[in-house]
């Protein structure tokens, strides 16, 4: 990743010079409000307020911890010492000012430095005397510590680190490092990472489908319609909340984002929900707002959990409407300048036993009157702010952010806690993914959801079920199917399709024994297929298990090649007449990739004619053009598209 630029200016031969400029400039526009220098923890909090979404209401402390590694899980360890510890924290300040990275990237950067602390241990922590030996050094350390995943992140800040140094001259020798052994996480047989060599088994992704049906039965037994003061009205509305996760896999955050009224229809009928991508943005502030087609199978289902929720939360949002309207939580109260005790309760729901440690929890100055609390309206008011979210569920500019009125995912003040909190019905606020992991998995002395209804797994065990894994069970649903990579990559959001790997769990053979059995029932096109066409059922069988050991997505179809056996001869070239190229029988999901293919060949295969003809180039080039041409033509009549409509899709579309 690019380390941003030299703050120092025109850079002394002295890296020690260079060091006190960095610093200095540092402190004196630390990008950070209210921060100490010389302190090891800052709070950054303030610094992220204008991006905070409101899914992270329970989140709102954000830290910095400029130490070492602490001894175990959740100890902090010791500062880092002398000028390696203020060069860090004058690089994070300068980072944040050019690029404005989140707390969570920075962190990750800290983290970095922290192994290349660990290594200059023999040059007595002198950042100076930093040498690529002791980036390596870091660098082996991290991988033995950490899994491969999260090591490869870690790698690219601690390059960052290094750019950094040698931008702003802060080593004898220029760093110019790279990790040698840098290689993007790999993905074993069935699709996940590997494990951290260390030991540390990672946890399985892939939820159990039993945990699945779980939140379906939890669907049809938790009572509709409950009041918000009911305990089980918050369990029914992340019940709702899940199964739109399940339905859509959508990220839960961008499932607690969804606009009050998400879903809309195409010309063609089709559904389709608008919400805010998380992932893949410019910038932690711009919000790019998309649409996902729902599958046919779940559009009633979707349309019925949607409707339920917009009525469910209908009262949170029309509370948020009217502080948005008025700035005032108790516009509709008709207080008097002057409230008492039982005004208090009449007016805000409390119990009466309550109202005076409830306004000492808010800081409410109040005074006894003739037995009676008594509290001026206008400090009520600013007390009860601290119980009402007044910034935007996704902030930013007009037509990108989202108010809590415009919201789905709304609920009062104290519905979603299942203590003995009241619910509080003047305020609003947004579900945050504390109280989706809380009703999943429970929390200190709160139960998960499934203990609550006594449901176990099949063998006695507890159901363990995170919100991403409803993403990964219906990813690897849809990878079952037979979806193709690029259709899964669009589907589900994602930026890069190598990232589709992740969420793909079937092994080669379950792939390879997917294939056989599309093969048998006639679904299936090409030499191999047409060849286990010709014989007998139970020896075609043999047959295919024999001839099929692997299978490989390349886009409008599939490749057989086994390359553990033996490299492909034909790289690149599926298309053309290759006997390891098979299709599926009628893929609507590849043919918005077979037009644009036969669109490409097609224009390539004109041009290339006429200069063969001209003596310009060989006519092989055109043979195999043809060659492919013909199998992508092919492929498209299946699916009833033929030489006329390319004609006219090259000409709408262009190739």
């Amino acid at each position: 990743m690019a380390a941003p630029y030299c703050v120092v200016g025109a850079l002394s031969k002295n890296w020690i010079v260079n060091e006190a400029t960095l610093i200095a400039h540092a402190q004196a526009v630390i990008p950070f409000a209210g921060v100490e220098w010389k302190s090891v923890i800052w709070d950054v909090s303030e610094a992220y307020r204008h991006r905070m979404r409101g899914y992270k209401a329970d989140k709102p402390v954000q830290r910095l911890l400029f130490t070492r590694h602490g001894a175990g899980p959740r100890k902090l360890g010791k500062a880092l010492g002398g000028s390696f510890g203020d060069v860090v924290k004058a690089l994070v300040c300068m980072r944040h000012r050019q690029r404005g990275q989140s707390a969570i990237s920075h962190m990750v950067f800290v983290r970095a430095t922290r192994y290349v602390y660990e290594a200059l241990a023999d040059r007595a922590y002198e950042i100076s005397e930093l040498s690529a030996d002791h980036l390596d050094a870091a660098a082996d350390a991290l991988f033995e510590r950490e899994r491969e995943s999260s090591a490869y992140k870690v790698i690219g800040h601690m390059e960052e680190f290094a750019d950094m140094l040698d931008r702003n001259g802060l080593c004898r020798l220029r760093l110019d490092w790279r990790y040698r052994r840098k290689l993007r996480p790999r993905f074993s047989s069935d699709g996940r990472r590997p494990g951290n060599v260390g030991g540390i088994k990672p946890r399985e992704r892939l939820p159990d489908e039993r945990a699945i049906q779980a939140i379906g039965a939890l669907y049809q037994s938790i009572p509709r319609g409950l009041p918000s003061t009911d305990p089980a009205s918050a369990d029914r509305i992340i019940v709702l909340v899940a199964t739109l996760m399940v339905c859509t896999g959508l990220r839960i955050g961008e499932v607690l984002t969804l606009p009050a009224r998400p879903l809309s229809s195409a010309q063609d009928g089709s559904k389709a929900l608008r919400y805010a991508r998380l992932k893949g943005r410019a910038d932690d502030v711009a919000v790019e707002w998309t649409h996902k087609p729902l599958l046919g199978e779940t559009e009633t289902l979707v349309e019925e959990v949607l409707a339920e929720m917009h009525l469910a939360t209908e009262g949170a949002r029309s509370v948020s409407q009217r502080y948005n309207e008025t700035q005032d939580l108790l516009a509709d109260a008709q207080c008097p300048s002057e409230v008492n005790s039982a005004e208090l309760v009449s007016v805000l729901g409390l119990r009466s036993t309550n109202v005076m440690q409830f306004l000492r929890c808010r800081d409410i100055p109040h005074r006894l009157v003739g037995g009676r609390v008594q509290v001026r309206r206008a400090d009520l008011h600013k007390g009860l702010l601290q119980d009402h979210w007044t910034k935007p569920v996704i902030p930013g500019g007009a037509g990108s952010s989202l108010m809590l009125h415009e919201a789905l995912c709304v609920v009062y003040a104290n519905q979603m806690h299942r203590g003995t909190r009241t619910t509080l019905c003047y305020a609003a606020r947004p579900i945050t993914d504390q109280n989706v992991s809380d009703f999943l998995g429970g929390r200190g002395e709160c139960a998960s959801v499934f203990e609550r209804h006594k449901m176990v797994m099949e063998g006695g065990g507890n159901i363990d079920i995170r919100s991403h894994g409803f993403r990964h069970f219906l990813n690897h649903l849809l990878d079952e199917g037979g979806a193709p990579d690029l259709v899964q990559t669009k589907w589900f959001g994602r930026k890069y399709p190598a990232d589709t790997k992740a969420y793909q769990h079937m092994t080669a053979v379950e792939r390879a024994a997917h294939v056989v059995s599309e093969v048998m029932g006639g679904r299936m096109k090409g030499v191999v297929a047409d060849i286990a066409g010709t014989l007998p059922a139970d020896r075609a069988k043999t047959f295919l298990a024999a001839r099929i050991q692997a299978v490989h997505d390349v886009g409008p179809g599939m490749c057989l090649h086994d390359f553990q056996m033996s490299p492909c001869p034909r790289h690149l070239q599926c298309t053309a007449d290759c006997n390891d190229y098979v299709w599926r029988d009628g893929d609507l999901e590849r043919a918005d990739e077979l037009k644009r293919q036969a669109a490409v060949v097609s224009i390539s295969l004109e041009t290339t004619r006429e200069l063969a003809h001209d003596g310009v180039m060989a006519p092989d080039w055109a043979t195999h053009l043809q060659s492919k041409y013909v199998q992508l033509m092919t492929q498209l009549a299946l699916l009833g598209f033929d030489q006329t409509e390319l004609a006219r899709y090259i000409e709408k579309e262009g190739p």
